[in-house]
Protein backbone atom coordinates (compact mmCIF):
# COMPACT_ATOMS: atom_id res chain seq x y z
CA UNK A 1 0.00 0.00 0.00
CA UNK A 2 1.02 3.58 -0.88
CA UNK A 3 2.94 5.32 2.02
CA UNK A 4 3.75 8.74 2.90
CA UNK A 5 7.64 9.17 3.14
CA UNK A 6 9.00 12.52 3.81
CA UNK A 7 13.25 12.87 3.72
CA UNK A 8 14.85 15.57 5.57
CA UNK A 9 18.15 16.87 5.58
CA UNK A 10 19.66 18.66 8.84
CA UNK A 11 19.74 22.58 8.07
CA UNK A 12 23.47 22.33 9.55
CA UNK A 13 24.84 20.33 6.23
CA UNK A 14 26.37 23.40 5.07
CA UNK A 15 27.21 25.64 7.98
CA UNK A 16 29.10 23.01 9.81
CA UNK A 17 31.94 24.07 7.44
CA UNK A 18 31.36 27.65 7.97
CA UNK A 19 34.83 28.02 10.02
CA UNK A 20 36.61 26.73 6.81
CA UNK A 21 39.09 29.30 6.06
CA UNK A 22 39.00 28.99 2.46
CA UNK A 23 35.04 29.44 2.67
CA UNK A 24 35.17 30.18 -1.16
CA UNK A 25 34.71 26.34 -1.20
CA UNK A 26 31.64 26.17 0.50
CA UNK A 27 28.81 24.85 -1.99
CA UNK A 28 25.18 24.25 -1.83
CA UNK A 29 24.41 21.63 -4.00
CA UNK A 30 21.27 19.08 -3.88
CA UNK A 31 22.17 15.72 -1.69
CA UNK A 32 22.35 12.50 -3.76
CA UNK A 33 21.88 10.07 -1.25
CA UNK A 34 18.59 11.75 -0.54
CA UNK A 35 17.25 11.76 -3.86
CA UNK A 36 18.91 8.02 -4.69
CA UNK A 37 16.75 7.06 -1.43
CA UNK A 38 13.49 9.24 -3.08
CA UNK A 39 13.81 7.29 -6.27
CA UNK A 40 13.75 3.87 -4.66
CA UNK A 41 10.51 4.55 -2.63
CA UNK A 42 8.98 6.69 -5.89
CA UNK A 43 9.77 3.07 -7.41
CA UNK A 44 7.85 1.31 -5.24
CA UNK A 45 4.91 3.83 -5.79
CA UNK A 46 5.34 5.80 -2.24
CA UNK A 47 4.68 9.51 -1.56
CA UNK A 48 7.88 11.00 -1.35
CA UNK A 49 8.59 14.76 -0.50
CA UNK A 50 12.31 16.51 0.56
CA UNK A 51 12.51 18.67 2.77
CA UNK A 52 16.65 20.31 3.04
CA UNK A 53 16.68 22.44 5.74
CA UNK A 54 19.97 23.90 4.53
CA UNK A 55 17.80 25.95 2.32
CA UNK A 56 15.54 27.74 4.37
CA UNK A 57 16.78 30.97 6.04
CA UNK A 58 13.60 30.91 8.39
CA UNK A 59 14.36 28.92 11.62
CA UNK A 60 14.24 25.15 10.67
CA UNK A 61 11.84 24.18 13.30
CA UNK A 62 8.92 26.22 12.24
CA UNK A 63 9.83 25.03 8.66
CA UNK A 64 9.84 21.44 9.47
CA UNK A 65 6.56 21.62 12.22
CA UNK A 66 4.98 23.26 8.69
CA UNK A 67 5.96 20.64 6.56
CA UNK A 68 4.85 17.82 8.63
CA UNK A 69 1.08 19.26 8.93
CA UNK A 70 1.21 20.07 5.15
CA UNK A 71 2.55 16.90 4.09
CA UNK A 72 1.58 14.29 6.91
CA UNK A 73 4.07 11.74 6.53
CA UNK A 74 3.63 8.43 7.62
CA UNK A 75 7.39 8.00 8.06
CA UNK A 76 10.57 10.31 8.24
CA UNK A 77 13.75 9.34 7.16
CA UNK A 78 16.75 11.84 8.33
CA UNK A 79 20.63 10.82 6.85
CA UNK A 80 23.38 12.57 8.67
CA UNK A 81 27.06 12.58 9.27
CA UNK A 82 28.85 12.49 12.64
CA UNK A 83 28.63 16.54 12.94
CA UNK A 84 25.30 16.68 12.78
CA UNK A 85 24.02 14.18 15.30
CA UNK A 86 22.59 16.30 17.97
CA UNK A 87 20.14 18.47 14.89
CA UNK A 88 19.22 15.15 13.57
CA UNK A 89 18.57 13.82 17.09
CA UNK A 90 16.45 17.63 17.69
CA UNK A 91 14.41 16.34 14.33
CA UNK A 92 13.26 13.55 15.43
CA UNK A 93 12.42 14.76 19.03
CA UNK A 94 10.36 17.21 17.16
CA UNK A 95 8.29 14.81 14.85
CA UNK A 96 7.52 12.89 18.04
CA UNK A 97 6.25 15.84 19.44
CA UNK A 98 3.95 16.09 16.15
CA UNK A 99 3.03 12.59 16.07
CA UNK A 100 4.45 9.54 17.99
CA UNK A 101 2.79 7.31 15.61
CA UNK A 102 5.32 8.77 12.81
CA UNK A 103 8.24 6.45 12.81
CA UNK A 104 11.57 7.97 12.15
CA UNK A 105 14.37 6.04 10.21
CA UNK A 106 18.05 7.14 10.64
CA UNK A 107 20.65 6.46 8.48
CA UNK A 108 24.56 7.44 7.15
CA UNK A 109 27.74 6.76 8.51
CA UNK A 110 27.04 8.07 11.95
CA UNK A 111 23.96 5.81 12.85
CA UNK A 112 25.77 3.02 10.91
CA UNK A 113 28.50 3.29 13.02
CA UNK A 114 26.75 3.57 16.49
CA UNK A 115 23.33 2.20 15.76
CA UNK A 116 22.48 1.18 19.57
CA UNK A 117 24.19 4.17 20.81
CA UNK A 118 21.77 6.32 18.46
CA UNK A 119 18.88 5.05 19.49
CA UNK A 120 19.37 4.65 23.31
CA UNK A 121 20.24 8.87 22.98
CA UNK A 122 17.25 9.15 20.47
CA UNK A 123 13.37 9.01 19.30
CA UNK A 124 14.35 7.02 16.24
CA UNK A 125 12.88 4.08 15.92
CA UNK A 126 14.77 2.27 13.23
CA UNK A 127 18.50 2.57 12.00
CA UNK A 128 19.61 1.71 9.03
CA UNK A 129 23.12 0.09 8.75
CA UNK A 130 24.94 0.74 5.33
CA UNK A 131 23.18 1.09 1.67
CA UNK A 132 19.87 2.15 2.17
CA UNK A 133 18.24 2.11 -1.15
CA UNK A 134 16.55 -1.20 -0.83
CA UNK A 135 15.75 -1.26 3.04
CA UNK A 136 14.10 1.90 3.33
CA UNK A 137 11.65 0.47 1.14
CA UNK A 138 11.23 -2.81 2.67
CA UNK A 139 10.33 -0.66 6.03
CA UNK A 140 7.56 1.17 3.80
CA UNK A 141 5.82 -2.15 3.18
CA UNK A 142 6.12 -4.45 6.01
CA UNK A 143 4.60 -4.71 9.72
CA UNK A 144 7.56 -6.86 10.66
CA UNK A 145 10.10 -5.35 11.02
CA UNK A 146 12.35 -8.69 12.23
CA UNK A 147 12.27 -9.52 8.55
CA UNK A 148 14.36 -6.40 7.00
CA UNK A 149 17.90 -7.26 6.86
CA UNK A 150 20.53 -4.11 7.56
CA UNK A 151 18.54 -2.33 10.35
CA UNK A 152 18.89 -2.43 14.16
CA UNK A 153 15.27 -1.09 15.48
CA UNK A 154 13.61 -0.34 19.12
CA UNK A 155 11.18 -3.27 19.28
CA UNK A 156 7.20 -3.06 20.99
CA UNK A 157 9.35 -4.41 24.15
CA UNK A 158 11.68 -1.41 24.25
CA UNK A 159 14.42 -3.40 23.42
CA UNK A 160 16.71 -2.80 21.02
CA UNK A 161 17.58 -5.74 18.36
CA UNK A 162 20.17 -5.59 15.51
CA UNK A 163 19.08 -8.06 12.42
CA UNK A 164 21.32 -9.32 9.98
CA UNK A 165 23.37 -7.13 7.32
CA UNK A 166 21.99 -6.39 4.05
CA UNK A 167 24.41 -7.65 1.43
CA UNK A 168 25.56 -4.74 -0.97
CA UNK A 169 23.84 -3.55 -4.51
CA UNK A 170 25.89 -5.92 -6.59
CA UNK A 171 24.33 -4.19 -10.21
CA UNK A 172 24.17 -0.52 -9.59
CA UNK A 173 22.69 -0.14 -13.25
CA UNK A 174 19.37 -1.60 -11.81
CA UNK A 175 19.17 1.23 -9.58
CA UNK A 176 16.77 4.04 -10.75
CA UNK A 177 18.20 7.44 -11.54
CA UNK A 178 18.05 9.64 -8.51
CA UNK A 179 15.12 11.65 -7.86
CA UNK A 180 16.24 15.27 -8.33
CA UNK A 181 12.43 16.45 -9.39
CA UNK A 182 12.35 16.20 -5.69
CA UNK A 183 14.47 19.27 -5.15
CA UNK A 184 13.93 23.13 -5.91
CA UNK A 185 17.20 23.85 -8.43
CA UNK A 186 16.93 27.33 -7.69
CA UNK A 187 17.56 26.97 -4.37
CA UNK A 188 20.90 25.60 -4.70
CA UNK A 189 24.66 27.36 -5.72
CA UNK A 190 27.60 25.79 -6.23
CA UNK A 191 30.44 28.22 -5.26
CA UNK A 192 32.73 30.52 -7.77
CA UNK A 193 35.49 28.48 -6.86
CA UNK A 194 34.31 24.71 -7.40
CA UNK A 195 32.25 25.61 -10.48
CA UNK A 196 31.81 26.95 -13.48
CA UNK A 197 27.63 27.00 -14.48
CA UNK A 198 24.88 26.35 -11.27
CA UNK A 199 23.12 24.94 -10.55
CA UNK A 200 25.70 21.48 -10.04
CA UNK A 201 24.65 17.95 -10.02
CA UNK A 202 26.53 15.52 -7.99
CA UNK A 203 26.44 11.84 -10.03
CA UNK A 204 28.09 8.54 -8.24
CA UNK A 205 29.42 6.30 -10.54
CA UNK A 206 30.56 3.86 -8.62
CA UNK A 207 30.62 2.46 -4.76
CA UNK A 208 33.30 0.65 -2.41
CA UNK A 209 36.86 1.86 -2.17
CA UNK A 210 38.94 -1.26 -2.04
CA UNK A 211 41.99 1.08 -0.09
CA UNK A 212 41.75 1.23 3.48
CA UNK A 213 42.73 4.45 4.52
CA UNK A 214 42.85 4.42 8.62
CA UNK A 215 41.09 7.71 8.67
CA UNK A 216 38.04 6.64 6.66
CA UNK A 217 34.54 6.04 7.45
CA UNK A 218 33.79 4.82 4.30
CA UNK A 219 34.60 1.19 5.08
CA UNK A 220 30.56 1.24 6.53
CA UNK A 221 29.72 0.80 3.30
CA UNK A 222 31.74 -1.99 2.05
CA UNK A 223 35.42 -2.29 0.49
CA UNK A 224 34.18 -4.07 -2.31
CA UNK A 225 34.00 -2.08 -5.70
CA UNK A 226 30.94 -1.67 -7.34
CA UNK A 227 29.99 0.68 -10.37
CA UNK A 228 27.24 1.83 -13.09
CA UNK A 229 28.32 0.55 -16.57
CA UNK A 230 30.04 3.15 -18.79
CA UNK A 231 26.80 3.84 -20.74
CA UNK A 232 24.89 3.76 -17.77
CA UNK A 233 26.59 6.40 -16.67
CA UNK A 234 26.81 8.84 -19.45
CA UNK A 235 23.44 8.27 -20.47
CA UNK A 236 22.54 9.24 -16.32
CA UNK A 237 24.76 12.25 -16.79
CA UNK A 238 22.44 13.65 -20.00
CA UNK A 239 19.22 13.03 -18.16
CA UNK A 240 20.89 15.41 -15.52
CA UNK A 241 21.18 18.28 -17.78
CA UNK A 242 17.00 17.45 -18.82
CA UNK A 243 16.57 17.94 -15.08
CA UNK A 244 18.20 21.05 -15.42
CA UNK A 245 21.50 20.66 -14.19
CA UNK A 246 24.45 22.99 -16.17
CA UNK A 247 27.49 21.48 -14.57
CA UNK A 248 27.88 17.67 -13.05
CA UNK A 249 30.39 16.75 -10.28
CA UNK A 250 31.48 12.80 -10.07
CA UNK A 251 31.07 12.05 -6.33
CA UNK A 252 32.72 8.49 -6.10
CA UNK A 253 35.03 7.54 -3.49
CA UNK A 254 38.19 6.80 -6.55
CA UNK A 255 36.49 7.35 -9.88
CA UNK A 256 39.68 6.08 -11.24
CA UNK A 257 40.14 2.36 -9.13
CA UNK A 258 38.81 1.13 -12.70
CA UNK A 259 40.52 3.03 -15.09
CA UNK A 260 39.64 0.92 -18.21
CA UNK A 261 36.23 1.86 -17.12
CA UNK A 262 36.87 5.40 -16.51
CA UNK A 263 38.72 5.92 -20.18
CA UNK A 264 35.59 4.58 -21.60
CA UNK A 265 33.45 6.74 -19.57
CA UNK A 266 35.67 9.59 -21.19
CA UNK A 267 35.17 7.97 -24.70
CA UNK A 268 31.80 7.83 -24.35
CA UNK A 269 31.39 11.22 -23.23
CA UNK A 270 33.51 12.24 -26.30
CA UNK A 271 31.33 10.46 -28.85
CA UNK A 272 27.99 11.94 -27.53
CA UNK A 273 29.41 15.38 -27.57
CA UNK A 274 28.71 15.78 -24.34
CA UNK A 275 28.67 19.65 -23.75
CA UNK A 276 27.86 20.40 -19.96
CA UNK A 277 31.48 21.12 -17.72
CA UNK A 278 32.04 18.02 -15.57
CA UNK A 279 34.51 17.68 -12.73
CA UNK A 280 36.41 14.90 -10.05
CA UNK A 281 35.00 16.50 -6.86
CA UNK A 282 35.83 13.99 -4.45
CA UNK A 283 39.45 13.52 -4.90
CA UNK A 284 40.58 10.68 -7.23
CA UNK A 285 44.15 8.34 -5.98
CA UNK A 286 47.33 9.64 -7.39
CA UNK A 287 48.78 6.28 -7.74
CA UNK A 288 45.45 5.63 -10.30
CA UNK A 289 45.69 7.77 -12.91
CA UNK A 290 47.57 7.91 -15.99
CA UNK A 291 48.64 10.84 -18.77
CA UNK A 292 46.21 9.26 -21.18
CA UNK A 293 43.17 9.29 -19.08
CA UNK A 294 43.81 13.42 -17.92
CA UNK A 295 43.80 13.75 -21.69
CA UNK A 296 40.52 11.77 -22.24
CA UNK A 297 39.08 13.13 -19.13
CA UNK A 298 39.91 17.27 -20.58
CA UNK A 299 38.88 16.53 -23.92
CA UNK A 300 35.38 14.91 -22.61
CA UNK A 301 34.89 17.94 -20.70
CA UNK A 302 36.62 17.47 -17.71
CA UNK A 303 38.14 20.99 -16.00
CA UNK A 304 39.59 20.12 -12.65
CA UNK A 305 41.14 16.58 -10.74
CA UNK A 306 40.58 16.68 -6.82
CA UNK A 307 43.87 14.54 -5.44
CA UNK A 308 43.82 13.54 -1.88
CA UNK A 309 47.65 14.36 -0.40
CA UNK A 310 46.73 14.15 3.33
CA UNK A 311 50.83 14.79 4.04
CA UNK A 312 54.19 15.26 2.56
CA UNK A 313 56.17 12.95 5.05
CA UNK A 314 56.52 8.84 3.51
CA UNK A 315 56.66 7.77 7.23
CA UNK A 316 52.98 9.12 8.16
CA UNK A 317 51.68 7.86 4.42
CA UNK A 318 52.82 4.17 5.54
CA UNK A 319 51.62 4.52 9.11
CA UNK A 320 47.57 5.62 7.83
CA UNK A 321 48.22 3.14 5.17
CA UNK A 322 47.35 5.57 2.04
CA UNK A 323 49.53 3.46 -0.04
CA UNK A 324 51.43 6.23 -2.34
CA UNK A 325 54.13 8.22 -2.13
CA UNK A 326 55.23 11.56 -2.86
CA UNK A 327 57.34 10.87 -6.18
CA UNK A 328 53.79 9.80 -7.55
CA UNK A 329 51.74 12.85 -5.85
CA UNK A 330 54.29 15.17 -7.55
CA UNK A 331 53.85 13.14 -11.14
CA UNK A 332 49.85 13.07 -10.51
CA UNK A 333 49.96 16.84 -10.27
CA UNK A 334 52.68 17.35 -13.47
CA UNK A 335 50.20 15.26 -15.70
CA UNK A 336 47.34 17.07 -14.83
CA UNK A 337 48.84 20.45 -15.44
CA UNK A 338 50.29 19.49 -18.59
CA UNK A 339 47.08 17.90 -19.72
CA UNK A 340 45.30 21.81 -18.21
CA UNK A 341 43.42 20.67 -16.08
CA UNK A 342 42.99 23.06 -12.65
CA UNK A 343 44.29 20.83 -9.67
CA UNK A 344 43.00 21.14 -6.34
CA UNK A 345 45.22 19.32 -3.30
CA UNK A 346 43.59 17.59 -0.47
CA UNK A 347 45.72 17.96 3.21
CA UNK A 348 45.09 17.20 6.52
CA UNK A 349 47.26 18.19 9.80
CA UNK A 350 47.29 16.05 13.14
CA UNK A 351 47.58 12.73 11.46
CA UNK A 352 49.20 9.81 13.83
CA UNK A 353 52.94 11.13 14.23
CA UNK A 354 52.82 14.22 12.90
CA UNK A 355 54.88 16.40 14.56
CA UNK A 356 55.91 20.51 13.69
CA UNK A 357 58.75 19.15 11.12
CA UNK A 358 56.11 16.65 9.61
CA UNK A 359 53.87 19.94 9.54
CA UNK A 360 56.27 22.04 7.64
CA UNK A 361 56.88 18.75 5.10
CA UNK A 362 52.97 19.12 4.42
CA UNK A 363 53.27 22.85 3.42
CA UNK A 364 56.49 22.25 1.74
CA UNK A 365 55.43 20.08 -0.71
CA UNK A 366 51.99 21.89 -1.07
CA UNK A 367 54.03 24.45 -2.60
CA UNK A 368 56.12 22.37 -4.69
CA UNK A 369 52.97 21.20 -6.49
CA UNK A 370 51.46 24.34 -7.19
CA UNK A 371 47.93 23.41 -7.24
CA UNK A 372 45.43 25.74 -8.27
CA UNK A 373 43.79 25.52 -4.88
CA UNK A 374 44.66 23.94 -1.86
CA UNK A 375 42.85 22.78 1.02
CA UNK A 376 44.13 21.38 4.72
CA UNK A 377 41.70 20.35 7.27
CA UNK A 378 42.37 18.71 10.70
CA UNK A 379 41.85 15.17 11.41
CA UNK A 380 38.75 14.34 12.75
CA UNK A 381 38.67 10.71 14.32
CA UNK A 382 35.40 9.47 13.11
CA UNK A 383 33.60 6.81 15.17
CA UNK A 384 34.42 2.85 13.49
CA UNK A 385 37.53 4.12 11.61
CA UNK A 386 40.57 2.11 12.48
CA UNK A 387 42.02 5.90 13.31
CA UNK A 388 39.29 6.34 16.34
CA UNK A 389 39.67 2.34 17.86
CA UNK A 390 43.57 3.33 18.06
CA UNK A 391 42.70 6.91 19.42
CA UNK A 392 40.21 5.49 22.15
CA UNK A 393 42.83 2.34 23.20
CA UNK A 394 45.49 5.26 24.21
CA UNK A 395 42.74 7.46 26.46
CA UNK A 396 43.13 10.24 23.76
CA UNK A 397 39.74 10.26 22.69
CA UNK A 398 38.05 13.42 25.12
CA UNK A 399 35.05 14.05 24.11
CA UNK A 400 32.03 12.41 22.27
CA UNK A 401 30.10 15.43 21.62
CA UNK A 402 29.67 14.82 17.92
CA UNK A 403 28.99 18.09 17.37
CA UNK A 404 32.26 19.06 17.63
CA UNK A 405 33.99 16.76 15.32
CA UNK A 406 34.74 19.16 12.27
CA UNK A 407 37.14 19.34 9.92
CA UNK A 408 37.82 22.54 10.29
CA UNK A 409 38.09 23.09 13.55
CA UNK A 410 37.92 19.31 15.42
CA UNK A 411 37.06 21.71 18.83
CA UNK A 412 39.82 19.73 20.97
CA UNK A 413 38.05 16.29 20.96
CA UNK A 414 41.21 14.09 21.05
CA UNK A 415 44.73 14.88 22.95
CA UNK A 416 47.69 14.65 19.41
CA UNK A 417 50.66 12.78 20.68
CA UNK A 418 53.08 14.64 19.87
CA UNK A 419 51.25 18.14 19.56
CA UNK A 420 49.02 20.82 21.11
CA UNK A 421 45.50 21.81 20.13
CA UNK A 422 47.18 25.54 20.04
CA UNK A 423 50.46 24.46 17.65
CA UNK A 424 47.66 22.07 15.21
CA UNK A 425 45.52 25.54 14.77
CA UNK A 426 48.48 27.73 14.28
CA UNK A 427 49.87 25.33 11.21
CA UNK A 428 46.23 25.09 10.33
CA UNK A 429 47.14 28.80 9.58
CA UNK A 430 50.29 28.61 8.34
CA UNK A 431 49.17 26.40 5.84
CA UNK A 432 46.88 29.01 4.03
CA UNK A 433 49.42 31.79 4.53
CA UNK A 434 52.24 29.81 3.20
CA UNK A 435 50.19 28.50 -0.22
CA UNK A 436 48.74 31.42 -1.11
CA UNK A 437 50.73 34.54 -0.34
CA UNK A 438 53.70 33.73 -2.02
CA UNK A 439 54.31 36.18 -5.05
CA UNK A 440 55.04 33.31 -7.69
CA UNK A 441 51.31 32.25 -6.62
CA UNK A 442 49.24 35.86 -6.87
CA UNK A 443 51.28 36.14 -10.08
CA UNK A 444 49.77 32.53 -11.52
CA UNK A 445 46.24 33.66 -10.13
CA UNK A 446 46.49 36.65 -11.88
CA UNK A 447 47.71 35.24 -15.06
CA UNK A 448 45.43 32.20 -15.38
CA UNK A 449 42.70 34.87 -14.11
CA UNK A 450 43.06 36.83 -17.03
CA UNK A 451 43.29 33.90 -19.77
CA UNK A 452 40.43 32.01 -18.11
CA UNK A 453 38.12 35.36 -17.47
CA UNK A 454 37.90 34.48 -14.27
CA UNK A 455 40.45 37.15 -12.63
CA UNK A 456 37.47 39.11 -11.21
CA UNK A 457 36.09 35.78 -9.05
CA UNK A 458 40.29 34.66 -8.10
CA UNK A 459 40.33 38.22 -6.73
CA UNK A 460 37.16 37.59 -4.69
CA UNK A 461 38.99 34.05 -3.54
CA UNK A 462 42.31 36.23 -2.51
CA UNK A 463 40.44 39.09 -0.82
CA UNK A 464 38.82 36.35 1.17
CA UNK A 465 42.06 35.35 2.20
CA UNK A 466 43.49 38.27 3.36
CA UNK A 467 40.71 39.15 5.32
CA UNK A 468 40.94 35.53 7.36
CA UNK A 469 44.69 36.23 7.75
CA UNK A 470 44.98 39.44 8.58
CA UNK A 471 42.43 38.89 11.64
CA UNK A 472 43.41 37.09 14.80
CA UNK A 473 44.37 38.73 18.18
CA UNK A 474 48.59 37.54 17.98
CA UNK A 475 51.20 36.94 15.14
CA UNK A 476 51.38 33.95 14.43
CA UNK A 477 54.16 31.67 16.30
CA UNK A 478 55.46 28.45 15.05
CA UNK A 479 58.36 27.05 15.24
CA UNK A 480 60.79 27.89 12.56
CA UNK A 481 63.08 25.11 13.87
CA UNK A 482 60.80 22.58 12.96
CA UNK A 483 61.79 23.81 9.58
CA UNK A 484 63.22 20.62 7.30
CA UNK A 485 66.74 21.81 6.34
CA UNK A 486 65.80 20.50 3.14
CA UNK A 487 62.78 21.58 1.41
CA UNK A 488 60.84 21.79 -1.94
CA UNK A 489 61.35 23.98 -4.11
CA UNK A 490 58.96 27.15 -3.78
Amino acid sequence: MKKRVLLVIPSESIRIYAKSKLKAALSEIPYISTAALGAALLQDSNAVKILDLSVYKEKHLEVLKRTLVEFSPEFVGVTFTTPLYAEALTIAEEVKKHDGKIIIIAGGVHASALPEETLKESKFDIIVMGEGDRTIVEIANTADLSKVEGICYRASTGRLLRNKPRELVKDLDELPYPAWHLYDLNKYHASYLTSRKNPVGAIETSRGCVFGCTYCNKDIFGRRFRFKSPARVVDEMEYMLKCGFREIHIWDDNFVTNIARAKEICRLLIQRKFKAPWCLACGIRVDCVDEEFLQMAKKAGCYSVYFGVETGNEEIHKRINKGIHIPQIIKAFEMAKKTGLETIGFFMFGLPGETEKTMWETINLAKKLEPDYAKVTILVPFPSTPIYAEMEAKGQIKTKDWSKYNFHTASRVYEHENLSWETLERYYDLFYREFYFRPSYVVQRLGKGIASGRIFLDSLIFAERSVCQSGGDEPLRVSEKARPSVRYAD
